[in-house]
């Protein structure tokens, strides 16, 4: 049998040797122990069986990485090259088809300002006339129409920009949007008051759990607690037989 074969069979019994025993007074405990000790044992063997074939295997695996981002690279560059022009492009139609709109909006409601000016001026025409004529009520009524439409939100048709749309062929350009934070206290602040999701944040456990470590039940940070667990650890001495 290889090496590997040996270490199998050796491992396969140790499960029903462990679920065999109850730990109930200090000659169960001694073979719970002797069983904790085979366990580390065996998996100091497994290391060192697998250790030289996951070595080679990764050794393997780095080389093949090396070589396909050797021979991928000048794609990368060109690719990098090529996004730069087509994003920095795509940016400055978009600029200009924005001030374009700006500027048929603006016309726009300036037109319709104009509109509503002429409608007025003639309606007030009217009104002036009616009054006149002795038609107090209906001269209000038509003042009252025309403050009404005067006060409603000017709403009005752009057109589209004449500076046509960046259109590529088998792509795209796409905006990412991601978030940074400028200011932690702030943010921590926003979800302490609510004004933010608690999920915005989170806890950094390697920090706490240092802190939990060194401090035992000293530790006092609000909001958290010191937790302990217990297990056995081998510490690689046994008694002298």
């Amino acid at each position: 049998m290889n090496e590997i074969e040996v270490v199998t069979k050796e491992v396969l019994s140790v499960p029903d040797r462990a679920n065999l025993i109850i730990v109930k007074d200090q000659v169960s405990l001694t073979a719970a122990n002797q069983v904790f000790l085979d366990i580390k044992g065996l998996r100091k063997k497994i290391e060192d069986t697998f250790s030289p074939i996951i070595s080679a295997a990764h050794r393997t695996h780095q080389e093949a990485i090396a070589q396909r981002k050797k021979i991928e690279e000048p794609l990368i560059v060109a690719e990098r090259y090529l996004n730069g022009q087509v994003t920095s492009y795509h940016q400055e139609i978009e600029k200009k088809r924005r001030e374009e709109e700006e500027i048929a909006r603006q016309e726009a409601v300036k037109a319709e300002m104009a509109r509503r000016k002429a409608e007025e001026d003639d309606r007030i025409r009217q009104a002036a006339e009616l009054e006149a004529a002795g038609a107090t009520e209906e001269a209000e009524a038509l003042v009252n129409e025309t403050v009404e439409e005067n006060q409603k939100p000017i709403e009005v048709y752009i057109p589209p920009p004449p500076t046509p749309k960046v259109e590529l062929e088998g792509a795209t350009v796409k905006t990412y949007w991601q978030a940074e934070v400028t200011d932690l206290r702030a943010l921590c602040r926003a979800v302490a008051d609510g004004k933010a999701a608690i999920a915005c944040v989170e806890p950094n456990m390697t920090v706490l759990n240092a802190q939990a470590r060194a401090l035992k039940k000293e530790m006092a940070i609000p909001g958290v607690r010191a937790v302990s667990t217990s297990s056995m650890a081998s510490t690689g001495k046994r008694k002298a037989a």
